[in-house]
C-alpha cells in the first residue's frame, strides 16, 4: 500500500505545477500588433485613452500588470453593455492577451474588481 502512495506523489505534484502555469494567454510577452493596457500602482490604468486598429475585424488586446494587485479588463460599448471581453491578470508582470472581434467605435475600459472603480479609460477602435 505504501508503494502505491509513493508512486502517485510525483504525478500529483506534476499535475499541480501544470495547473499553476497561468493558462492560455498568460505570460510575459505580447504580440507586436497588440494594444497594451497596463494596470499600475495606485489602482489605475497607465493612460486615459487607447487606440486599436482592427485587422480583418479583429483587435488584439493585452492586459499587463505593473501593480501588486490583481486586475481585470472589461470593455463596455456605447449602449453600456459589456461586450464579453474579459482579461485577467493576477500578479505583477502577468500579461493576458486576446484577439477579439470589435466593431469600429469607442468603448469604455474598466476593471470590475471591487474598489477599482476609478480604473476607467477609453478605447477607440478604427
Amino acid at each position: 500500500m505504501k508503494f502505491r502512495t509513493l508512486v502517485a506523489v510525483p504525478f500529483v505534484a506534476l499535475s499541480l505545477v501544470a495547473c499553476g502555469s497561468g493558462g492560455s494567454g498568460s505570460g510575459g510577452t505580447t504580440p507586436a500588433n497588440a494594444t497594451v493596457v497596463t494596470a499600475i500602482e495606485g489602482i489605475a490604468w497607465d493612460a486615459k485613452t487607447y487606440t486599436a486598429a482592427s485587422v480583418d475585424g479583429k483587435v488584439t488586446l493585452a492586459l499587463k500588470n505593473n501593480s501588486s494587485l490583481p486586475h481585470n479588463l472589461h470593455l463596455i460599448d456605447k449602449d453600456n453593455v459589456d461586450v464579453g471581453l474579459a482579461l485577467d491578470v493576477k500578479g505583477r508582470s502577468d500579461v493576458h492577451t486576446l484577439p477579439y472581434t470589435l466593431a469600429p467605435g469607442t468603448y469604455k475600459v474598466i476593471c470590475t474588481i471591487a474598489g477599482h472603480g476609478n480604473m476607467k479609460a477609453t478605447l477607440t477602435v478604427t
